[in-house]
């Protein structure tokens, strides 16, 4: 069986899918200018890692059974495609989302406490002491998140959240059953009525037609101007204009954003400038061990996929 990885080619991450596929199956790190590329997809059984998937990519790969995002994304695959040519498409289903979750509480608390503020101050011998005592910090305790998309990873920011004695809203497009809602103690609510309420509002969502842009101009207007905002789903999901001039305008507290319209951010892009912003590479998921779950799970699924099983989280 013939795996082909597409995504960057990272010598650890490479030896740990490596580690995990069986003895049967063989790996070839996709390279698009190696003369053997267009070969090599055509005899790929599966694709697997963070792959831009094609329609013309999609009429050379004519054996592959399964494309497997190493991840929760799949915005760069298409999946309309893919279903037309009979091909599968599955994420890794929650494995990062403990980890993803962590990041956000990390961003949240680093706005709240005004860490980075603290910190850089610090560094340069001051001791801004006083400042912060006279404002600027505050507690989560008994605070309101909404949280916008509530999958695997708006789950687990809820069962955080708990742990601060924060009160959980949620918005996805299928409202959770009462008991299930019960159990995370947890309330649905439309946009409209989620956004006036919440001291932070966070996206974990993936990036589809229905989810871009998910956030612009007048659900931003509906957020309290005490309000932290934090993304990090895909920087598509929200109208990166909007939400500058948002911040621009004090209109909002501030964002914590670990992904951007354009990534690498354009490094003429005012949210670097802006102190009430909290900026991150998109490393929500980088942890150590949420990478080896990660590339654990989406190798068992694939080799699901070859003993003739069905795949587990096909999108």
């Amino acid at each position: 069986m013939n795996v082909v990885y597409m995504g960057p080619g990272l010598p650890e991450l490479v030896s740990m899918i490596e580690y995990f596929l069986p003895d049967e199956f063989s790996l070839w790190v996709a390279d698009e200018d190696s003369p053997e590329y267009w070969e090599r997809m055509a005899e790929a059984d599966f694709l697997a890692g963070y792959p831009s998937v094609t329609p013309e990519l999609l009429r050379v790969t004519r054996r592959v059974r399964l494309i497997q995002a190493i991840g929760a994304g799949y915005d760069n695959i298409d999946v309309d495609a893919a279903a037309r040519a009979g091909i599968p498409v599955a994420t890794a289903g929650g494995t990062n989302a403990v980890c993803v979750a962590e990041h956000i509480f990390a961003l949240i608390l680093a706005l709240h406490r005004q860490i980075i503020y603290a910190h850089n101050a610090v560094r340069a011998g001051e001791w801004p002491y006083l400042p912060l005592y006279r404002g600027g910090v505050f507690e989560l305790f008994e605070k309101t998140i909404g949280l916008i998309g509530f999958g695997h990873i708006g789950q687990a920011v809820a069962r955080i959240a708990h742990g601060f004695g924060m009160r959980v809203l949620y918005h996805r497009r299928n409202q959770l059953t009462a008991e299930i809602e019960r159990s995370l103690d947890v309330s649905c609510a439309s946009l409209e009525d989620l956004l006036p309420q919440a001291d932070i509002v966070s996206v974990q969502v993936p990036l589809t037609p229905h989810t871009r842009q998910l956030v612009g101009r007048k659900e931003l207007g509906l957020m309290k101007p005490s309000a932290f905002f934090i993304n990090t789903s895909r920087g598509g999901t929200v109208d990166e204009d909007a939400l500058i001039e948002c911040l621009a305008e004090k209109k909002i507290a501030g964002a914590g954003l670990d992904v951007f319209a354009r990534e690498p951010i354009s490094p003429d892009n005012p949210l670097l400038q802006m102190e009430n912003v909290i900026l991150t590479p998109h490393i929500g998921g980088a942890a150590q061990e949420s990478i080896r779950r990660t590339v654990q799970a989406s190798v068992a699924n694939i080799v699901r996929v070859a003993a003739g099983q069905k795949p587990h989280h096909v999108v």
